[in-house]
């Protein structure tokens, strides 16, 4: 079946799921706190990991994998062991991420717009910013009824090396995709992290019912809408 587009890049919170990020940020920080209390007091912590997140996203150099450059980074903000923070971090990840889970919820429509992207055989990238593991975004589909496996792609911080806004991310999702940016759809909910795609040439979709408006750099979408008006808009392009 032919296509207009080569692959279509999906952003996952407030696009394929509904959640309350300040509250699940909290839940993050305060589960892997309980793994290393021990260490270093809460404030700190959570002062650290929010400014390593912050960095991630300002940081477009594409030297370090996202995972190296946070954990660098709070080795040296806390004074520790970077083996240590890892060791207590991979603690948390096995036993503390379900407390997550209660933020996390799913949006209608969503199964049935994955469905159609399926069924016509185009490649899919799960494009949520890589600023957190590839556990706790499968977590998040997996608590919704979606499933990661479905996606050709899933951008997380041990494999990326930018995130969203940078052009850089856009263009490292297309080249593992195989595709030219120029033919690609970035779906999003968000109007500077997600399309931001427009920077390399990608189409963009902006997801209207969860929308975010953040200060800095916005880009006008070339299509907005409802997931149902999506939906139509893809079965007839796909």
């Amino acid at each position: 079946m032919s296509s207009s587009f080569s692959a279509i890049l999906f952003d996952l919170d407030g696009t394929l799921l509904q959640v309350d990020m300040p509250a699940y940020i909290r839940r993050y920080v305060a589960g892997y706190y309980t793994h290393c209390k021990d260490l270093v007091e809460f404030d700190p912590l959570q002062r650290a990991m929010r400014a390593g997140i912050r960095l991630l996203l300002e940081t477009e150099d594409g030297t370090l994998r996202n995972e190296e450059r946070l954990f660098t980074f709070l080795a040296g903000r806390l004074q520790l062991s970077e083996s240590l923070l890892r060791a207590r971090f991979a603690d948390f990840l096995l036993s503390g991420v379900d407390a997550l889970a209660a933020v996390v919820k799913p949006i209608p429509m969503v199964t049935a717009l994955l469905e159609s992207c399926r069924l016509a055989g185009i490649p899919l990238a799960l494009a949520t910013n890589p600023v957190f593991p590839r556990t706790l975004i499968e977590a998040r589909c997996r608590w919704v009824g979606l499933d990661a496996d479905d996606f050709s792609l899933l951008t997380c911080f041990e494999n990326s090396y930018y995130c969203k806004p940078q052009a850089g991310y856009f263009q490292e999702v297309a080249g593992r995709l195989g595709v030219d940016p120029k033919t690609c759809l970035m779906v999003g909910n968000d109007t500077c992290h997600d399309l931001a795609a427009t920077r390399v040439g990608m189409t963009t979709w902006l997801l209207e019912p969860f929308l975010i408006e953040r200060d800095g750099p916005k880009w006008e979408p070339d299509h907005r809408g409802t997931h149902q008006q999506l939906h139509d808009y893809l079965r007839k392009h796909l």
